[in-house]
């Protein structure tokens, strides 16, 4: 019985540890449209060095969310149509930003007033 007891009590932590890790790591960016958000995403992805896990967990995203590479895809797409390149040519750029860091920096420097002149301004959920 005592054993049951203390399994149910392990099961229950457990549970309740999952919710609030769950909760805690819940993004509470409310902000839908190209904002402002996705520029500053991609500008890490190129310059920290740092893994899509890291940047996702720093961004207050799940560590195995898509988010960070969503956002950056976006703002990748933009700054192809800027320059009227394809995607279909561009494909291994897209796939690997970090390989082509520098090129993908060249573009966004030439582009990143008109991209933030686009932009929304990032809005938030209220957190409890």
């Amino acid at each position: 019985m005592q054993g049951t007891l203390y399994n149910f009590m392990m099961i229950h932590n457990t549970i309740r540890q999952a919710d609030e890790i769950k909760y805690e790591t819940r993004p509470v960016l409310k902000t839908r449209k190209f904002s402002t958000i996705q520029v500053e995403i991609f500008e890490h992805v190129l310059l920290s060095g740092k893994t899509n896990q890291v940047l996702n967990v720093q961004f207050g995203y799940t560590r195995r969310s898509h988010a960070v590479v969503d956002h950056s895809k976006k703002v990748m797409y933009k700054l192809l149509a800027f320059e009227n390149l394809s995607r279909s040519e561009y494909q291994e750029r897209i796939t690997y930003p970090r390989q082509y860091s520098f090129w993908w920096n060249s573009l966004l420097k030439k582009h990143k007033q008109r991209m933030l002149e686009m932009a929304i301004e990032t809005a938030y959920y209220l957190q409890a």
